[in-house]
């Protein structure tokens, strides 16, 4: 795990974890992992350029189909869990009226990560637990090694994946947004 404090570090509290991060400069990107204080590495511009085009994809079909939500990029959100978390996702939906907390959301409905090598080792964790907060609708994963979008979206209480490559399109109807994925990825040297 890129960036983790120590191995036998003391499992934090959230309350704990979000206590030390005021302590910590504002350009260290710390997530709270199982309990494990984790830095990730800056992100490098391709990462930054698929989360800004996602954000603004999204924002602009929010604006039409339900201006009541919008997205933000590197919000935390709150999760409740066994183990603790205090994940930041790369881009989040979420209902302003419903979260009135400047830097962290209680309800929100899509959540994306944009995948570098550092979250290998927490992705999956990361994706149960997103997948059990109840307003949370929809994950995408997104590669920036290549034209590929993972996108989980609930039904009832079943999640169901679907993979999309850069000749697909990215519906998301809930959303307002329908789109062809390689508009997520316009401005970098995949496009």
């Amino acid at each position: 795990m890129v960036g983790a404090v120590h191995q036998l570090a003391p499992i934090l509290s959230v309350a704990s974890f979000r206590a030390w991060l005021t302590s910590r400069p504002d350009e260290e990107h710390w997530e709270l992992i199982e309990g494990v204080p984790t830095m990730a590495p800056p992100p490098d511009r391709r990462h930054q350029r698929i989360a800004s085009n996602l954000e603004s994809l999204l924002n602009t079909a929010l604006k039409r189909h339900d201006p009541s939500l919008v997205a933000y990029q590197g919000i935390g959100v709150n999760i409740v869990s066994a183990v603790p978390y205090d994940p930041e996702p790369d881009v989040a939906v979420i209902r302003e009226d419903e979260n009135p907390d400047p830097r962290y959301a209680e309800r929100f409905y899509l959540v994306a990560e944009v995948l570098s090598e550092s979250d290998k080792g927490v992705i999956e964790s990361k994706r149960d637990i997103y997948r059990a907060h109840p307003s949370c609708t929809c994950i995408l994963l997104v590669r920036q090694d290549r034209m590929e979008i993972v996108v989980d979206r609930k039904s009832g209480e079943d999640w169901h994946s679907q993979v999309l490559h850069g000749a697909d399109e990215l519906s998301l109807p809930e959303l307002g947004l329908v789109c062809p994925v390689a508009d997520v990825y316009r401005g970098t040297s995949l496009a």
